[in-house]
């Protein structure tokens, strides 16, 4: 691992002599339909993170740029390199499906096939689209809480375009990422190169008497590429992969006799010594006419993780899913009433394999998936309708069928209203099915979910645009969740109910100046006892300031995370039980300063005021930190 590191760091700093170009800002959201459509126009509550804005934040990863949308609740286990788990719209940790490209990324390995954003940098990426509610009529199992999908960055405009990266700062933190692209002929190509590298702190709060102060770390190397080929005018093939090797120390939990009640130690030989991801995948267009258009995928996703003590291998965790499918894009144009109209439809096959070894249980599987869908928008004036439907058929346990329906309605100019309704479900994962606690007639997790929401856009201080103002509600049932028994075996155990509420707010006073504020409120309970699900603020807050003049940007922003119920440590390290966290507040600012259309310099600081804070009980959330970076755009 140290040795790609390094290797990173010479192909970054190869780099320091070409050009550059800025990527266009992209204006339509493809995750929400699989339909290009302006956000305004989408029965849904769409959220959009432009990863070059945020690297020049000093924002260098996908966990930390998540944490600023205010539809989402990321609990990471520390710092950069520790398991990162997102919580969007009160649904658990695991009924989020992330995308890459709309390419699955859950790995297939962990107990609740999840994606852990905490390894993955920005500088391969383009955007990041996030979508709220249940999603699986579009895309299948996991998308009960949302859809996250990933964009890589393509090729610009001129042969030959790069960007080069630099930043260091607290805990011996070192980043650096360089890329080219560019357009030959019929050819466009991206590609890039990341690394990362840090010290890290303690994990372990320092309020436990388990706390050595030993700085848990983690290093990351990242490669993306992205090309696409016109073959004729009707025929586009194109290729995306990335490979990512990351590793990172942690620390664990003893279980002594004769009370097995677990404890959190500082343990400074633990390290999670291989986390590596890689993705490959070939695809091609065929115009068949001026409304169709045919396209096909194939590839495989590979996730491997181990777990180690002292340098020996004490787990092990191997994931692959190999797909294949097929999707026909018909834009219809008017259809009675209904105009720009557009049905995609599309099939596809999965087949997944894990091998896990966890010393105490093993487990070697595999299953096949195949699905169906079908999506339809149209509009009539003023009114936006969509519609999904899907079918997926899981070896093993059979079918499910989800769909969901939403209208968007322009009520004036800059008013829009919408509504949604839909279904969900987490098909159960081969952990589940087969590991020794495993049950494999265990039913999919199933859910429900209605929502409504308004977007507002009006003239203040004297300029169009200078306020605008959002507000989202949904109400959502989970049906036969699956988590342990009472002999300590996987079962369809139990349902949730979930209400939520968004509000928004932006208001530009100054053509400079631009103040952001939201809340969001999530009361997430089991159904049967009443009891809070954990780890879900009841509310949530954010607020920002930012001010762009000549060459200066710099932001100002707060958020503080409510209190929520965890599995509680107490400060001798031993667990005790179900409890509530307390609340915290976090501050953080960042200037930049653009000496040059192609030399810009940052500063960021996370955790202004150094507070003391756990995002999840028992681990300790990163001190105050400092981060200075160069960016080259020659």
């Amino acid at each position: 691992m140290r040795n790609a590191f390094k290797a990173a760091i010479l192909a970054v700093t190869s780099l320091t002599t070409l050009p550059v170009h800025a990527q266009d800002d992209e204006e339509l959201i493809v995750t929400a339909t699989r339909v290009p459509t302006p956000a305004e126009r989408l029965p849904a509550n769409v959220h959009v993170i432009d990863a070059d804005e945020a690297r020049s934040r000093g924002v260098t990863n996908i966990s930390d740029a998540l944490a600023e949308a205010p539809s989402l609740n990321i609990i990471r286990s520390g710092g950069f390199g520790q398991q990162s788990s997102v919580f969007a719209g009160g649904a658990n940790s695991n009924h989020t499906l992330v995308l890459y490209d709309g390419l699955r990324l859950n790995d297939p390995s962990t107990p609740g096939s999840s994606f852990d954003t905490g390894q993955d940098t920005l500088a391969g990426l383009s955007r990041i689209e996030i979508v709220q509610g249940p999603m699986s009529a579009v895309f299948g199992s996991d998308a009960i809480g949302g859809v996250i999908n990933i964009l890589p960055r393509r090729g610009g405009e001129g042969p030959l375009n790069a960007q080069l990266d630099l930043a260091g700062g607290s805990f011996a933190t070192l980043t650096a990422s360089a890329g080219v692209d560019g357009t030959v002929g019929a050819f466009r190509y991206a590609l890039t190169g990341e690394a990362f590298a840090t010290g890290g702190y303690d994990l372990v709060p320092e309020r436990m008497a388990t706390h050595t102060g030993d700085a848990d770390g983690a290093e990351s190397a990242t490669f993306t590429g992205a090309f696409d080929v016109a073959l004729s005018p009707d025929l586009t093939a194109d290729v995306l992969l990335r490979h990512r090797e990351a590793r990172a120390d942690f620390d664990g939990f003893l279980y002594p006799p004769p009370s097995f009640n677990e404890q959190r130690v500082d343990d400074p030989d633990l390290e999670i010594a291989k986390n590596d991801l890689s993705v490959a995948r070939l695809g091609a267009d065929w115009r068949i006419n001026e409304t169709l258009t045919l396209r096909t995928t194939a590839g495989a996703l590979r996730q491997d993780r181990e777990e180690a003590d002292a340098g020996t291998t004490t787990a092990s965790y191997f994931g692959e899913r190999r797909f294949a499918d097929l999707t026909l894009n018909w834009r219809t144009g008017d259809i009675g009433a209904l105009q720009n109209t557009s049905i995609v439809a599309g099939v596809e096959a999965q087949e997944e394999i894990v091998r896990i070894d966890q010393g105490f249980a093993a487990i070697a599987a595999e299953q096949r998936h195949d699905g169906v869908f079908v999506t339809a928008q149209g509009d009539m004036d003023l009114l936006t309708l969509t519609a999904a439907a899907r079918v997926d058929d899981f070896e093993g346990f059979g079918r499910t069928t989800t769909w969901r329906i939403g209208a968007s309605y322009a009520v004036l100019q800059n008013t829009r209203v919408y509504a949604a309704y839909g279904t969900s479900f987490r098909a159960p994962t081969l952990y589940e099915r087969f590991i020794y606690f495993g049950d494999p007639g265990l039913d999919p997790e199933t859910g429900s979910a209605w929502e409504a929401g308004a977007d507002l856009r009006f003239s203040l201080f004297g300029r169009d645009g200078g306020a605008e103002f959002g507000a989202l509600y949904r109400t959502q049932r989970i049906e036969d969740l699956i988590d342990f028994g009472p002999l300590f075996t996987y079962v369809n155990v139990d349902r949730a109910d979930i209400e939520s509420a968004e509000a928004r707010i932006v208001l530009r006073p100054l053509s400079w100046l631009t103040g952001r504020a939201s809340y969001v409120y999530t009361d997430a309970r089991d159904a049967l006892t009443g009891a809070a699900l954990l780890r879900r603020p009841e509310n949530a807050w954010a607020a920002s300031l930012e001010a762009r003049h000549g060459p200066l940007a710099a932001e100002l922003a707060w958020r503080r995370v409510g209190a929520r119920a965890d599995q509680i440590y107490a400060n001798d390290g031993f667990y005790q039980g179900v409890g509530e966290s307390a609340a915290y507040d976090l501050v953080r600012a960042s200037a930049s300063w653009a000496f040059s259309p192609s030399v810009q310099a940052y500063v960021a600081a996370d955790n202004l005021g150094d507070e003391t804070y756990e995002p999840a009980n028992g681990f300790a959330g990163a001190p105050r930190s400092i981060l200075v970076g160069l960016r080259l755009r020659p």
